[in-house]
This record gives structure tokens, sequence and C-alpha cells, in this order.
């Protein structure tokens, strides 16, 4: 199968002519893949139908180094006048001058004081005149760089356009790591990375052509910000450079196309391929429209301009002309958003006029929903300002206007006004005269119901220029080229953009690598891999964990310093690199970042970014880094945040509130699934999946608990002490333990290795007092066989069936040790029931049977 790579200079996602012409490839039976510019800091990968998307970031630090190079041409290197600080060193000096003459006599006061007014005087000169040089040098400085920017001697596109080597160091390692049979260069920005791709793989014996794809004339490019005539003649440069070099040229109207051969002496006039609309496509006529969008009723005249806002495409023109139509209202339907700099300067124009009542600036819709968004305006407006790529242009917007069933007002561009008059379908003004706008406007509305019907019963009018037609043209030119066996199939329809959704890339043909991290909470992320490799043969695993402080002791496949995860950016780089090339999956921890710090701190952008790579990620939860504390309060008297002004307290709520809507947004979305590692913290993550806490059974696996010592032991070893309620804890078993009835151990800081023999060593282990749902350090104890005990309020009992956990809070705690202590055979009921619940729930399969649901994960 013959494959196309297509290049674009911009993010694709509102190109429609980019995207028509890769699915009309496509639809030819043609492998297509779609190169443009993420709109991101990392690579995005879709698919579109059978199309292929990728973007990549585009940097552009050689643009940036020159444009900071030229600013820096524009700092000031004459200063004559004195410093602010000198000037009020001097300021002072002269004050304590005048105080020191008060205790002078009548002569030595008098000249000190003349001296201090004498040089305050001429610091003020000084700084006037300074001023003076400044103003007349950035003068002179503006007039010297706007002399040379409208000059085009010396002019190269190497020097000039430091943006094109920008786009081709993004764009030339997919081109190289890509097997097509041909590029297409969508614009002039790509026609030398295409050249040399070209050269290079037939240099290495290879073969390959690329096809030119001029949108405009680039000879006649409009000037405006940033544009200038310099810049415009850089790209000409760039384009005379290599277009003859070019396998074929497509164009997007016939006088450009007889223009293009003329200029290059081109031995065959490039391919006519219009942007027009797929106009088989029936118009949405039961969805709201611009006419709703405005909140106008339907005797109010409107009319409608779609596409770009620049100063080229005269959309100010209509806007000055509004206060010569009372009662007509314009919708500027403004790609690619109304924020734009020139769109608010439109506003800025309406408001200037007194019309802005009657000037709607709205953001754009779906582009294949263009036409039927626009249908209930009264004409469509065009006015283009004359410039040499304008008086070839039959810009898309045109027929989407006529598709829509609208009439037109247009400028007197050459193809415009050609167009509009010999097919009766509106009228032409001269460019950038309001009043000559206003005329034809009014004209146009006057007659809107007989042009109307002319375009409704005309079925003929829009087939040269429908999208079928020219995308047929656009397969025939591959046939040509490549011979007809590249496109073997003829559609009879083409692919509409409102048929086809953009979607992630996945890695469902590959055994599944799960990356967990990077917290590994209580070693939790290990755990859940290794019960994952055990479970589903085939799958593999990688847990990353952060060491903070230098005391981490859990196992993981890499630990971390966190100075080298917050800031070392060649380690994060590494690590994304082997993220993209081998993972499949990922499981991002605590609402925290993965990839360092590369893309901040939580796990927003780099979900965002995985995802785009083709990776499912889904999130898992711990505990206080979710946990309202207001909420728990409330569920349980024993809370440790009864107090909402303690510090802990208030820091813990606040960033619960910060991740909390993350972790909302990441779910309505359907970005992946989030899990829960307790299912007390599924009322605080309204959607979220309890993932059961997984251990090792036999890395704890011991006899039960006998309970006959006549002096048991118990434990504590709290996480987080305050949280756990250990100082209730402590209070309780000192007094039992001075009284000679237990021996109480109190650990803090362990290292994880050795927790299995310290809870064998024990008869009772007591998690938490406080928060009212079991942690691991009840996995682990029931696992072992001993005695656990924990505070667990009704509502999460409710949620763990036949849980053996005893139930003790900070008053009951007292009791029940000694209750213990007067029934020991109901302490080694609970163990061994303890060591039988872990098997059932905590072994890991449960938690292995989770994630393979939700994240689609298999051998």
């Amino acid at each position: 199968m013959t494959h196309v790579l297509m290049m674009v200079g911009n993010t694709i996602a509102h190109d429609t002519r980019v995207l028509k012409s890769a699915l009309a490839l496509a639809d030819g039976g043609m492998q297509v893949t779609l190169l443009g510019a993420s709109p991101t800091d990392f690579r995005q990968d879709t698919w579109m139908q059978d199309v292929r998307l990728i973007r990549v970031p585009v940097p552009y630090r050689l643009r940036d180094r020159r444009l900071r190079r030229v600013a820096r041409r524009g700092e000031r290197r004459l200063e004559l006048g004195v410093s602010p600080e000198n000037a009020r060193l001097v300021e002072v000096e002269a004050q304590q001058r005048i105080r020191e003459r008060n205790d002078l006599g009548g002569r030595d006061r008098e000249l000190r004081a003349r001296w201090a007014l004498a040089r305050r005087r001429i610091v003020r000169l000084r700084n006037d005149l300074d001023a003076r040089v400044a103003e007349v040098e950035t003068d002179l400085l503006e007039s010297v760089n706007d002399w040379w920017n409208s000059q085009d001697f010396g002019v190269s596109w190497r020097r000039d356009l430091p943006e094109v080597d920008d786009l081709d160091l993004a764009f030339t390692p997919v081109i190289d790591r890509v097997d097509w049979d041909i590029l297409h260069a969508h614009d002039i920005h790509h026609v030398g990375t295409a050249a040399r791709a070209v050269a290079r793989r037939r240099a290495a014996g290879g073969t390959g052509a690329w096809i030119y794809d001029a949108h405009e004339y680039v000879a006649g490019l409009p000037v405006y910000p940033p544009r200038t005539p310099r810049s415009n003649a850089a790209w000409l440069d760039l384009e005379k450079e290599f277009a003859r070099d070019a396998d074929a040229i497509i164009t997007v109207t016939a006088p450009l196309a007889e223009e293009l051969r003329r200029a290059y002496d081109l031995p065959v006039t490039p391919t006519v391929v219009m942007n027009a609309p797929v106009f088989s496509e029936h118009l949405q006529e039961d969805e709201p429209g611009i006419r709703v969008a405005c909140g106008l009723p339907e005797e109010t005249p409107l009319v409608v301009y779609s596409g770009g806002v620049t100063r080229a495409r005269g959309v100010h023109t209509v806007v000055e002309a509004l206060p010569s139509m009372p009662g007509v209202h314009l919708a500027v339907v403004c790609v690619p958003h109304n924020r734009t700099r020139p769109v608010l300067a439109l506003r800025d124009l309406a408001e200037s006029l007194g019309v802005e009542d009657r000037l709607h600036l709205l953001d754009p819709v779906a582009p294949e929903s263009v036409s039927s968004f626009l249908a209930s305006a009264d004409l469509g407006v065009h006015p283009m300002l004359h410039f040499g790529s304008h008086e070839f242009a039959l810009p898309n917007k045109l027929f989407e206007y006529l598709h829509a069933g609208l009439p037109l007002a247009v400028s007197d561009c050459r193809a415009l006004a050609q167009f509009v008059r010999g097919n009766d379908v509106g009228a032409v003004f001269t460019a950038e005269d309001p009043a000559s706008c206003a005329a034809a406007i009014r004209d146009v509305l006057d007659r809107r119901e007989a042009l109307a019907l002319r375009i409704a019963e005309d079925p003929g009018l829009l087939e040269p220029y429908s999208w079928n037609h020219q995308a047929a043209s656009l397969r025939g030119l591959y046939r040509h080229l490549l011979g007809p066996e590249a496109v073997p199939v003829e559609p009879t329809a083409e692919t509409s953009l409102r048929d086809v959704t953009e979607h992630y890339v996945t890695r469902d043909d590959r055994p599944s690598l799960l990356g967990i991290g990077a917290v590994n909470a209580a070693g939790q992320g290990w755990a859940w891999a290794k019960a994952l490799e055990r479970e589903i043969p085939g799958t593999a695993t990688f847990v990353l964990a952060v060491d903070r402080d230098g005391s981490y002791t859990f196992p993981a496949d890499e630990v971390v310093p966190f100075s080298v995860f917050r800031e070392n950016q060649r380690w994060s780089a590494a690590f994304r690199d082997t993220i993209s090339a081998t993972w499949t999956h990922a499981l991002l921890e605590a609402g925290r970042s993965i990839i360092g710090r590369r893309y901040g701190a939580d796990f927003v952008t780099d979900a965002a970014a995985l995802r785009a790579q083709g990776i499912r990620v889904g999130l898992v939860l711990h505990g206080s880094e979710i946990r309202d504390p207001r909420a728990n309060a409330a569920r349980t008297p024993y809370s440790p945040f009864a107090d909402p002004g303690d510090e802990l307290t208030a820091r813990l709520q606040l960033e619960r509130d910060q991740l909390a809507p993350k972790i909302a947004e990441f779910i309505e979305a359907q970005h992946g699934p989030v899990f829960v590692s307790t299912p007390d913290l599924l009322a605080d993550v309204p959607g979220a999946v309890w993932l059961p806490l997984a251990v090792e059974v036999e890395r704890w696996a011991a006899e039960p608990t006998a309970f006959d010592a006549e002096i048991p032991v118990v434990l504590h070893a709290p996480s987080r002490a305050r949280l756990k309620g250990s100082d209730a804890a402590d209070v309780v078993c000192e007094r039992l333990a001075d009284a000679g009835l237990i021996a109480y151990r109190r650990l803090g800081g362990q290292d994880a290795t050795s927790m299995p023999d310290q809870v064998r060593g024990a008869d009772i282990v007591i998690d938490q007092l406080a928060i009212g749902m079991h942690g691991v350090a009840a996995v682990e104890g029931m696992a072992s066989g001993r005695v656990v005990l924990a505070h667990i309020t009704d509502e999460n009992r409710a949620l763990l069936p036949d849980c053996p956990v005893i139930e003790a809070n900070p008053e009951t705690l007292e009791d029940v040790l000694r209750g213990l202590l007067a029934d020991r055979e109901a302490g080694r009921r609970a163990a061994r029931a303890g060591q039988e619940y872990v098997r059932e729930v905590h072994d890991g399969r449960r938690s292995v049977a989770v994630l393979a649901e939700h994240l689609h994960l298999h051998g």
C-alpha cells in the first residue's frame, strides 16, 4: 500500500483542506500519515478514520534567539544622564548641604547653598538631555528597522526565516523514522524539509517523491504584523529554491496555477485542488445556528463573516460600514477563537463607532458544521484587501456560504469578483471602502430572496467547486505520478469530516507494560505490579518511587532522589523517552506527576502527554491527598481533622480542594479510570473504583498467634502518627504496660524490610484509631495471623463484609484490650479469620482483576 506522509506547519485541527486531502487519499486506498505541530509541549499521536495524525512540539528556539538578538540591538547604548539611584543621592546630598548651611557663617553658607543648587540643576539638565537622546535613538532604530524590513536586497530564507529550521528540526526525526513513499508538503513552510528528505532517501539507494501543495501566492502575500516585505521576500526565496525540485505541484485556483507555471517555467501546469466543502452533506437544520448564537430574531438582517481575522482579511471594512446600515448586525465567526488581538481590535473599533451592540464575535464551530451553522444568516461577506495572493484566491468560506444558501457580498479582488459576477450570486464592492461595502450589502439584502432562490435552484452551480470534484483531481495526480496501482479505489462519495472523530492511538496490539509511580505508597505500587505479573503471564511492570529524604526502603524498579525528580531535566527527558518507547499503560499515584516536574507538579499534563502517545492512563489515590478533612470530621468523632484551624488540617484541606476538581474533570472527560486504595475514599471521589490493597502473602506468612503468652506484645507502627490516633494508643498501651498486662512496642520510621519480623513478633497490631478506615498495616498484620485493631466506621464496615479487624477507638481501646486478655480464644479466632480474609481480598488477585478490567491489561 502506498504510504503518503503529509506535512503542515500548524496543529491541523482547523485546517479543513489538509484534513480533507488526507481523507480523500485514504478513501482511495492509500495509507496516510499527517504530521503537524503540537499545541502542547509533548507529542500527540491520534487517528482520524484511517488517517494517522502525529503532532510534535516545535520549540522555535532559533526564531526566538533571533528575536532576542534583534531586541538587544534595540537597547540603548548611549547614556548621558544620572541613574535614578545616583540622582537620589545627589538630592540627599543637596538637602544635607541646605541643613549644613544653617550651621555656617554667612559667606560659607551662601557658597555651599549655591553649589548644591547648581548640582541639582546639572542633574536635571543631564537627565532631560538623556531622555531626548533616548527618544531620538528609539525613533532612529525604529526607522532603521522599518526601512530594513521594507527592503528585499540580500534576502535569504536561511538567515531571515529561522522558524523554517525550527520546523525542520522538529519534523525531520519523524520523517526519517516513517516508511513513506511520497511526501506531501502543505504550504511553503516544508518545501526544503521535503526536498532534503527525498534527497537523503535517494542517496541511501531508496526511492521517494514529494509534492508541493501551494496554498497561497507567496509572491503576493499580504503584509501585516508580524509579516513584513522582507519576511515575505524571504518566503519567496524559499519557494524559488525548492519549487522546481518538486515532483508535482498542487495549488488552489486555476489563475494561481498559471501564474506558478509562468513564474518558475514549470513543464506542467500545477494541478488545481480547491478547498471546497463536501456539498453532498445535508445541512443540520435541527441544530442551533448562528442567529440563535447571536440572540437575534428572524427579521433582523444578519451578515456573517467566517474565518481568520487579520487586517488583510478586511473585516474592519464591514465594521466601519455598520453605521451606514441601521439595524444590520454583523456576526464574525473567529478562527481560531474570539480572543486574538485582531479580534479584540474589531471590538474596540465597533465601540468607537457606537455599533458594538450590532457586532457579534463568536468562537468557531467544528469544520464539518460550518455551513449548517451559518445557514440562518442573510448573506456571507468576504472583504479581502488587495494583495497579490488575494487576487488569485477563492477561499473555502465562499463555498461554505453558498452551501448554506447565502448570497455573497465580496471585495473586488480579481478571482472573487469574477466568480460572484459570473455566477450572479451577489454583489461586489471596492476593497477597504466602507461606503461601497454598505451599498453592496444593502443591494444583496434587497435581493436576498431572489438570490437565495437562484442558488437553491441551480444544482450545477457548485458542482465544479465541490470537494468530490477536487478530491478526484487530487487522486488523479497521485495516479499520474505513482501509477494507477498507487490509488486502487475511486470512491463514490467522500468521507465527511462530520462522519469522523479524532481519537488517541492505543497500544493494545502488544502485551501490556504498566508503569506505576511516582509514590509507591507503603509499597503498594510494587505489590500491585508483582501481583499483575504473577496473575497475567506476559504482562510487565515498572515501578518508580521518589525518595524525598533519603530514608526510602520499599522495593521499586527505580528510586530517584527528589532533587533529581524535581530539577534534573536530563533525567526527566530520558525517562519520558523510556516511557514513550516501552509503556502501554500508566498508573499515576496520589495526583502527582510521574515524569518529574517537566510539565508541572500534578498529574494533569503528564496524563495528557501519555494519553497523546497512545498510553492508557489511570489514577490511583491512597488517602491524605484526596480525603476530605471536613467530611471526615463529620463522619467520625475521633477524626484528626476536628479542628479546621489546625495547621495540618488546613493544609490537607487546601491540597484536597485543589486536587479534587482536577480528578473530577479527569473522570467526567473519561480520560481513564480513577482508583482508590481504600473504599472509604469512594465517598470523597465520586466515580472512582476501589482497588484493594495488596500484600505478598508469602512474605508476611506466619503461624497465627497462639495468643497464649502471659504478657502479649502489642505493636503500633504508624506511618503518620497524627493521622493514626497514636497519642491515644500510647496513653492506653503505656498504662496497661505499666500494669504488667501487655508489652507495648511503638515503632516509627522503621525500615520496610524489617517489618515482617516485627509483626511476627507481636500478638496484637493496632493500625489506627482516628480516620475511620483500616490501612496497609492492618492488612499486613492480618496476613501474619495477628489480632488487628482499628477504628472503622459503621458506613465503612458495610463496604467490608466479613472484615475481621476488631473495632477499637480512643474511648474503647482499653476495654477492647482487656476483653481480649480475658477471652484469648476470641483473639485466636480473629487472627485465623484475618489470614483467610487477606487470602480472599488482599492477596493481589482482586486487585489484578480490577486493574485488568478498567485499564484493559493483557499478556
